[in-house]
Order: structure tokens, then C-alpha cells, then sequence
């Protein structure tokens, strides 16, 4: 099954990615301030790119039971660099871009960033205990989903399974999703200067 897939066989890169993008900090509580808004700002030019890459493929909005405009992200991440004083404008003159061969490879990058509402939800709650985030007076990307996450999760598995008709369209679902996670890990390792 695709869903299978993407989780085995993105396995390495998930790793890959969770290392640079601040999850022992956040899980342990020692997430600074710098760090949260180098996460945010992360954040926010991942979704940017993904929103414009996915967008730009056709038919990617319509699919049925996708829900494309309700999973879209970008209005949280803008209130969260404004809460955080950070300048939107600087961070949109970023040279990241994001471009799909297929719908299929679409849908499997989209799977990376649907899939981080998962943790997102437990993530939120971290913050919120962080000390060194007190001043911080909401959360709005972690969390975003709040008792929908679940459900939300569910409805997205079922496009992708009825997406993924055959083998090579899995493969195509695969394969972007591997494209994404590699991609975003060289976002958070240039922002560190671990590049």
C-alpha cells in the first residue's frame, strides 16, 4: 500500500531531515528563540515553494477529497513571523523553488508536508511548555489542524491510495516525497550553516 511506501521507504530522509530541524531541542525543551524563528522561517519558505510548485501542476488542486485550500498554510506562517518581528519581504527574496515532473510526484512531496501536522500537533504543546519561548504569544503553524489532525490525516491517506492506482504512479508518489525531505534538509542545513 502507498502509505506503506512513502513511510519505509522515505524512512532515511525523514531521519535525515528530523536531525537538522531542531527535534531534539523542541522534544527536550531546550529550544531557543533563535532556533524557534529559524524553524518558522523554515517553515514558512517550505510552504511557499511547496504551495507554487503544487499549484503549478495541473489538476493538483482539483483532486477529489484533497481539499487543496483548507490544507494550505501560508496565512498562519505569516502571523507567526509577525508575531516573532520577523520581516516576511526579506525572507520572500529567497531564491528556493520546487518543481514537479507529475502530479504523482506532487502528491508525494505533499505527503511530507501533510504528514508534519502529525507531529505538529505534539510539537505545539512543547512550545507552549518552552521557557525560552514565554514571550511568544501564540503558535499558529504548530497545531494548525487542532482536533482535525486526526481526521485530516485520514481523508489525505484515502487520496493518496486512490491516487496511486499502479505501481509506477507509487513510485512517481515515492519519489517526490524522497525529492521533498532532501530538499527541505538542505533548507534547515544552509539556515544553520551546517551546508
Amino acid at each position: 500500500m502507498i502509505t506503506d511506501r512513502l513511510r519505509g521507504e522515505t524512512r532515511p530522509q525523514h531521519d535525515a531531515m528530523e536531525k537538522v530541524g531542531f527535534s531534539d531541542k523542541i522534544m527536550s525543551g531546550q529550544l531557543s528563540l533563535d532556533d524557534y524563528k529559524i524553524l518558522i522561517r523554515n517553515n514558512y519558505i517550505m510552504n511557499a515553494i511547496m504551495e507554487k510548485g503544487v499549484e503549478a501542476v495541473e489538476g493538483f488542486t482539483s483532486i477529489p477529497g484533497l481539499n487543496y485550500e483548507a490544507r494550505k498554510k501560508g496565512a498562519l506562517l505569516e502571523k507567526d513571523l509577525e508575531v516573532l518581528g520577523l520581516n516576511k519581504a526579506e525572507i520572500d527574496q529567497h531564491a528556493y523553488a520546487f518543481l514537479f515532473n507529475n502530479l504523482h510526484e506532487a502528491l508525494g512531496a505533499f505527503y511530507v508536508m501533510e504528514g508534519s501536522t502529525l507531529g505538529g500537533s505534539v510539537i505545539s504543546r512543547q512550545l507552549a511548555k518552552t521557557e525560552s519561548l514565554s514571550s511568544v504569544s501564540e503558535f499558529n503553524f504548530y497545531g494548525c489542524y487542532g482536533d482535525m489532525v486526526g481526521p485530516n490525516w485520514k481523508a489525505f491517506q484515502a487520496v493518496l491510495i486512490e491516487q496511486a492506482s499502479d505501481t509506477e504512479k507509487e513510485d512517481m508518489m515515492v519519489a517526490g516525497a524522497a525529492k521533498a525531505f532532501d530538499y527541505f534538509r538542505v533548507i534547515f542545513e544552509e539556515s544553520r550553516g551546517l551546508a
